[in-house]
């Protein structure tokens, strides 16, 4: 445990603006109010108020070695796990980095991030502009840039096995997520083996039951269904070796036939093992799933073979007007 917490302060922490300049809470000082300042000194009032952390554990534009030796890199916030940390040199915990509005927090962003928390051997990083955060878990083994999405960064008193816990945990797929990754599987099936829609979504979802099942069978465990898992696997084709465990697990549901394989180049399927890895999908809700299906299926099929989805709000409709039994069945 923390040998020092801070606590939430009893008046919530707010931006202080005057004449086109904003008051740095950490460096006491008024700055010219930039669009990157503004989101800088508002993201801090949130580290703050809602993750409680004390102004004492935070630093701002801290220089930190970048790529190659840049000693002009400089994080927007670098936060301590206690005050005591601080006070005795030690590496920090998170590293932050904020955009302005206008600049996307992209791939760029996050290798930046990601480069920053390991030169500084802090375990989270988050890439914050007002439309969008992310976060970031960096293995300090690895060489950076090397970043996992996760769900969040630890509150100020987080215990240890809260951290943990976080370091372990893949993200949830939320909203339109999936239905995005889906399209990015297909355009690199697209683009590597030149197969028609159908063709390459039966691929995909191939893969997609193989992670539902690695994630289950691991699920004390931390993520293993990685491009690097694979490489360690001792087979002629890895993911065909997994790909047998599969339908060994969903036999009894007749999912699959028994002689069936997964028809991708290595690079395919590594490439879409890449996409997936930082995203748990078995903890990613039905409705998101259902949904993200719809949208892919959708937009891929469309007029190429026919197939098209009633409007979700109908669906919905229909179903609570039948009020549908478990055993019943409804033919069309």
């Amino acid at each position: 445990m923390p040998t020092e917490i801070a606590h939430m302060p009893e008046e919530q922490l707010k931006p202080r603006r005057d004449k086109g300049k904003i008051w740095s809470h950490v460096r006491s000082k008024w700055l010219l109010e930039t669009p990157e300042e503004a989101v800088r000194q508002e993201y801090l009032c949130i580290l703050v108020n809602d993750y409680g952390f004390s102004l004492k554990q935070i630093d701002e534009e801290v220089s930190i070695p970048g790529p190659r030796g840049n000693r002009n890199a400089r994080a927007d916030f670098v936060i301590w796990r206690t005050v005591q940390d601080r006070r005795e040199g030690k590496t920090s915990l998170i590293v932050v980095e904020c955009k302005a509005d206008n600049v996307a927090v992209d791939q760029k962003t996050y290798e930046q991030g990601a480069n920053y928390a390991n030169n500084e051997r802090a375990k989270f990083f988050v890439a914050h502009n007002r439309r969008s955060t992310k976060f970031f878990k960096v293995d300090l083994d690895r060489r950076a840039p090397n970043y996992i999405e996760v769900k969040d960064i630890p509150h100020a008193d987080a215990s240890d096995k809260e951290i943990k816990d976080l370091l372990s945990q893949l993200k949830p797929f939320e909203g339109k997520e999936f239905a995005d990754l889906l399209h990015q599987c297909h355009n690199i099936i697209r683009n590597n083996e030149h197969l028609d829609p159908a063709a390459a979504f039966d691929e995909i979802a191939k893969i997609l039951f193989v992670k539902v099942w690695v994630e289950r069978r691991l699920k004390e465990r931390k993520n293993l269904f990685t491009v690097e898992f694979l490489k360690t696997q001792i087979s002629k084709s890895p993911i065909n070796a997994l790909f047998d465990e599969t339908k060994e697990a969903y036999r009894a549901d007749k999912i699959f036939e028994k002689d069936e394989n997964i028809n991708l180049c290595p690079a395919t399927v590594e490439g879409i093992v890449k996409k997936l890895e930082s995203y748990n999908l078995s903890e990613t809700s039905e409705d998101v799933k259902g949904i993200a299906f719809e949208r892919f299926l959708g937009g891929t099929f469309r007029g190429e073979i026919g197939q098209f989805f009633t409007p979700r709000p109908i669906v919905e409709f229909m179903v609570r007007m039948l009020d549908p039994k478990e055993g019943e069945r409804i033919n069309s």
